[in-house]
């Protein structure tokens, strides 16, 4: 890991990607993933000797036109190989990508040119996290020995902390993939807002 490059300083570049559809990794959390196609047990072999990092896009890669589609840059956290000759790897989310074009090669896997997408705070609702906030911290404490996120960045990072609990309290994964290709932010933090207060609201807090 100490040699690997800081990724995310990198804006744009060639990355393999893996398409998975049963899977969204949003940036900042992880996701565990078992590698089983060869495809992807070379790309494994491949960025654990560099990077350490592809990216995980739950878009159609094989019957569908991923180009222009997107995906979460991970960074490998762990992989250990299994005796059926599987892999557990653990994928920590840096940031979200678009890809651009296929960088064609003779690897199994596919390799994609890519660029940075991020979402921008510049026009974003205050009074709308501030109430976010509050009904987080609110679903929070009502329940007890909560384990949900604790200390999130409300004002550093609202995208993140947007993410970070729709990752925790949503299983509909069709619901996280809508979420995932949200890129304004007052539209994030509305949508979390309801999400949490339905919870609310069902459990009558």
């Amino acid at each position: 890991m100490l040699d690997c490059p800081n990724i995310s300083k990198i804006s744009s570049g060639v990355s393999p990607v893996m398409f998975v559809k049963s899977a969204v990794l949003f940036p900042k959390c992880t996701i565990p993933l078992r590698i089983f196609e060869p495809r992807y047990q070379e790309m494994l072999d491949s960025v654990l000797k560099s990077t350490r990092s592809f990216i995980l896009s739950f878009e159609d890669g094989d019957n569908g036109n991923p180009k222009n589609s997107v995906g979460t840059m991970g960074l490998i956290n762990s992989a250990v190989k299994q005796i059926d000759g599987t892999s557990i790897v653990m994928l920590d989310g840096l940031f979200k990508v678009r890809l651009n074009e296929i960088n064609k090669t003779d690897t199994l896997h596919q390799n994609w040119f890519y660029e940075k997408l991020d979402i921008s705070n510049s026009n974003m609702d205050f009074a709308l996290l501030d109430k976010l906030r509050i009904s987080y911290n609110r679903l929070c404490s009502a329940i007890d020995e909560c384990d949900y996120p604790k200390n999130l960045p409300f004002s550093k990072n609202a995208s993140f902390a947007c993410d970070a609990i729709i990752e925790f309290i949503v299983s509909n994964l069709a619901f996280k993939k809508e979420f995932f290709l949200i890129n304004n932010i007052n539209k994030k933090l509305s949508l979390t807002l309801k999400v949490i207060e339905s919870i609310i609201q069902k459990r009558n807090f």
